[in-house]
């Protein structure tokens, strides 16, 4: 189950970055570097995601901490474009609440599963 929902919620949140390179986030937060700052921001994210994913199903010392970190970053597109920064037109589309809302739900599970 903790590899389950892992990947559901680095799915959820990858299509989130997907989309947010879309809507040009870089500009919405006002990050640093445009689209060559926010790709760059990107190269750790992934790598770490990834490496989680091994860490989760491989590494029996490091799975908690792991998993509770990344279900903590399934909230993260929630809280940022549900309750702090609302622009109108962003994120707002059908895909993107099942996107940001799974991501969310996911995340939580996630946490939930780690923890118990």
């Amino acid at each position: 189950m903790l590899v389950l929902l892992y990947v559901l919620t680095a799915t959820f949140l990858l299509l989130h970055e997907i989309e947010s390179a879309y809507v040009k986030e870089w500009e919405i937060l006002r990050l640093p570097g445009k689209i060559t700052g926010f790709l760059l921001m990107h190269v750790p994210i992934l790598v770490g995601l990834f490496y989680g994913l091994y860490a989760v199903a491989a590494l029996p010392q490091a799975r908690t901490a792991v998993a509770v970190a990344v279900g903590a970053a399934g909230f993260l597109p929630w809280l940022v474009h549900k309750v702090f920064v609302r622009r109108k037109g962003c994120f707002e589309t059908a895909m993107s609440n099942v996107i940001v809302y799974g991501s969310a739900i996911c995340g939580l599970g996630l946490v939930v599963v780690a923890l118990v």
